[in-house]
């Protein structure tokens, strides 16, 4: 009996002795497995953390083998990893990291982490195997992630806000599409708000007035959220890729005129960086010049063609204008106060572009504005006359497969205490369409205009097709007899047909009465922010007073916009503070709406700003 009970004894604990053994073992090869594992995934994070900064910042990614290349460093400065492994790409090919880039396909939808978002994407896929050396047992690892690169067009968003934004109607608002704020929202509407798509907010979304608006409301109305879980705070922020400095003040940079080397008509300017900045995309480059003809000083306009894969990528623009008196090209005008203004001079070279004079009543300026009538240059760039532009539309055509589409102005008038550059579009019912001269059968419809000064519009603007009936889509939400329009500027104010260029700074506010106006394009422009100086507070005029304007509107007078409202930058030129209705305006009946036709590729504006994120879609270790 001793002897069996002895028997039973070593048995038990030679089971016991073997079973620890096994468990040691087994809890050495996991923890092996997971060394190997957070080894395999520093590998790919590496590759993951440079697509992304490549994407991020240079809007292209490099080739595969870039970064199949990339093996984490097992020494540094501080030491060396406590385990050496050896890292190899998922198929055997050691020292190597595994790495597939996709082809780029537009989606309707790009996910959750941008819901009802519609832009292209690039599937990437990393994979890495990581075995461990030296080791008593051979333990390996292998990570595999899935990233998308992803591009979104700006206008995409029915509101974009790059700083705060300010939210406090006192008439209805029904947003219809996505809102992004990389501040904070301040929303205290006092009438109803209908939020139909996702509200997010990299600061808060707060149900509180703004701290510095001098309306002091207590009429708050609560908004209404159609979808599920919004509105969403502390969100990734969302930037256009301006090289690493995305701030505000930086990103203004897109519609000023670049600088060194960024600057067409150098080489740089043409390549995949230097097309962020809207002057080197524009097909049509507008300027003037302080020096004038016989003596004369003023604004004589010049317009250049802009084409990098012609021998010379500026080519001056013959005028257009047979009417030139004989010794002389310039046309002095009186400013507001009747006095020749050696700024302000009407140079009639082009039939379609000119300068106009008016009163700012927002800013206590006049303004001296190099115009652009959109009918005459419809006209034009079909005239195929010497010098109309059907031959310069022809060349686009040819070299970059669509007809001219963008325009860039820049107005050399000096800003002043009492002067304020601009730009104003006028007589712009219907935008630009052309057929490709050249037989080909391709058709170019629509127009976006960039300054980096402030932008006016006057009277209806993109409400009717070269098919449809005069002003089809005046006072509607039917953006169906449109083309793809695009104003960006460093403000945007609205002037109805009804303004009348001899008002001047003694015309009182009930004499400046407006007619209804349509305004269908996507806007992005300044602000100037809401703060206080001294003990006084500025509201920033928040979301509702996007679209600034200069008349007494009332609820007989319609404003409609249908388009998408984006806001980047601090104002720098139109730089006087909103002020309530009743000063240098009265409200109009808003009827605002997000175009729907942004969300298709084709409908975007020309030189639609895009934003480049990278956005991570799966993960998964084995």
């Amino acid at each position: 009996m001793t002897l069996a009970f002895l028997t039973v004894s070593l048995i038990t604990l030679a089971s016991l002795m073997w079973w620890a053994s096994s468990s040691g073992r087994v809890t050495q090869q996991n923890e092996l497995f997971t060394t190997a594992e957070a080894a395999a995934e520093a590998d790919t994070e590496q590759v993951v953390a440079t697509l992304d900064r490549d994407w991020t910042y240079g809007q292209t990614l490099q080739a595969a083998s870039v970064y199949a290349a990339m093996i984490p460093p097992q020494t540094n400065p501080w030491g060396s990893w406590p385990i050496t492994f050896q890292f190899s790409d998922g198929s055997n090919n050691n020292n190597l990291t595994g790495i597939s880039i996709g082809v780029e396909t537009y989606t309707n939808q790009l996910g959750s982490t941008f819901a009802n978002l519609a832009g292209y994407f690039q599937p990437c896929t990393i994979t890495s195997k990581a075995t461990a050396l030296g080791q008593l047992y051979n333990v390996s690892a292998t990570v595999q992630e899935q990233v998308n690169a992803n591009i979104i067009p700006l206008f995409q968003f029915a509101i974009f806000y790059n700083m705060n934004l300010d939210i406090s109607p006192g008439q209805p608002m029904n947003i219809g599409g996505n809102v992004f704020c990389n501040g904070t929202i301040w929303m205290w509407p006092y009438a109803a708000m209908v939020f139909s798509n996702n509200v997010d907010a990299a600061g808060w979304v707060t149900n509180q007035m703004e701290p510095y608006d001098q309306q002091s409301s207590s009429g708050y109305v609560a908004p209404t959220y159609l979808e599920v879980g919004q509105p969403v705070s502390r969100v990734d922020t969302l930037t256009l890729p301006i090289g690493t400095n995305n701030n505000p003040a930086a990103v203004e940079s897109i519609i000023n005129l670049p600088q060194g080397t960024n600057a067409a008509p150098n080489p740089q300017a043409y390549t995949t960086n230097g097309q962020i900045y809207l002057f080197n995309e524009s097909d049509l480059v507008i300027s003037n010049s302080i020096a004038g003809t016989n003596g004369t000083q003023g604004t004589n306009i010049t317009v250049w063609f802009q084409d990098n894969l012609q021998a010379s990528a500026f080519t001056p623009v013959t005028n257009d204008y047979y009417a030139l008196k004989t010794g002389g090209s310039t046309n002095v005008i009186a400013n507001a106060n009747g006095i020749d203004s050696p700024t302000n001079v009407s140079y009639k070279s082009y039939t379609w572009v000119t300068n106009v004079s008016f009163y700012d009543y927002r800013e206590s300026d006049t303004v001296q504005a190099v115009q652009v009538d959109v009918g005459k240059l419809n006209n034009w760039l079909t005239n195929t006359a010497k010098t109309g532009g059907n031959s310069i539309n022809q060349t686009s055509y040819t070299d970059k497969g669509r007809g001219i589409n963008s325009i860039y102005i820049y107005n050399n008038v000096p800003l002043t205490q009492l002067q304020l550059p601009a730009v104003r579009m006028v007589n712009g019912a219907q935008l630009p369409y052309t057929t490709d001269p050249g037989g080909s059968g391709r058709t170019t419809s629509g127009l976006t205009v960039t300054t980096p000064q402030p932008l006016y519009v006057k009277g209806n603007y993109n409400v009717q097709t070269a098919a449809s009936a005069a002003g089809a889509s005046a006072g509607t939400a039917n953006t169906a007899y449109t083309y793809p329009g695009g104003l960006m500027g460093d403000a945007i104010t609205v002037l109805s047909a009804n303004w009348s260029d001899t008002y001047n700074s003694g015309t009182s506010l009930s004499s400046r009465p407006p007619t209804s106006t349509t305004l269908n394009a996507a806007c992005l422009e300044g602000i100037v922010q809401s703060t206080n100086v001294g003990s006084s507070l500025y509201y920033s005029g928040g979301i509702e007073n996007f679209l600034r304007l200069e008349e007494n509107w009332s609820s007989s007078s319609t404003l409609t916009y249908n388009g998408s409202i984006v806001v980047m930058f601090p104002s720098i030129y139109a730089t006087n503070f909103w002020q309530v209705p009743g000063n240098y305006y009265n409200p109009p009946a808003r009827q605002w709406g997000f175009d729907l036709n942004f969300t298709s590729p084709s409908k975007l504006p020309p030189l639609t700003p895009k934003m480049y994120r990278i956005t991570r879609t799966g993960w998964t270790d084995y």
